[in-house]
């Protein structure tokens, strides 16, 4: 016999499985492109669904922002940790000082090579490319330009490489 708090206990991760299950069919059904088994763990912000395609085998969580004004792909086997930013657009300051106008101007899209992590409160910036693969870019990190090299860690503001793994990746 099944005890009425392990019976509540089993409804309520149904439910909390049900919920991430409809998030990452929200984001899935509205987004350009997806790829299988994409897992959203939470509420995130998706600005330009259109222009946002994602791979195979990622997972978003809570808080992620994702600002698709000039395109974001994301490849395979990526994760986005919690409060990660990817910001395809920005503004022309100067523009904004002299007249007051927000203008976009710094409209460029990232691309996010495989085999990445984006690690907690990440901001990746407008034109920012990352086609190195098993790249994890540190919690924290403002990630200003190109990250051409494989399996190395990215941290600080602006970020920059850190450390090298030169270890053999299972498959």
């Amino acid at each position: 016999m099944i005890s009425v708090k392990k019976s509540i206990e089993k409804y309520k991760v149904k439910k909390i499985k049900k919920r991430l299950s409809d998030l990452a069919k929200n984001v899935k059904d509205n987004v350009c492109a997806c790829g299988e088994n994409l897992a959203v763990f939470g509420d995130i912000e998706v600005f330009a669904h259109d222009k946002i395609s994602i791979g195979d085998n990622c997972k978003i969580n809570s808080g992620a922002l994702l600002n698709g004004v000039s395109g974001i792909t994301i490849g395979d086997n990526v994760t986005i940790s919690h409060g990660a930013k990817l910001l395809s657009t920005g503004y022309n300051v100067e523009h904004w000082i002299n007249t007051g106008e927000r203008v976009h101007s710094e409209d460029k899209p990232i691309v996010i090579g495989n085999n990445c992590w984006i690690g907690t409160d990440a901001i990746i910036l407008p034109g920012v490319e990352i086609t190195g693969e098993y790249v994890v870019v540190g919690a924290g990190a403002v990630v200003t330009k190109n990250i051409t090299e494989s399996r190395v860690l990215v941290a600080g503001n602006p970020a920059k490489i850190v450390k090298r793994y030169n270890i053999d990746i299972r498959e």
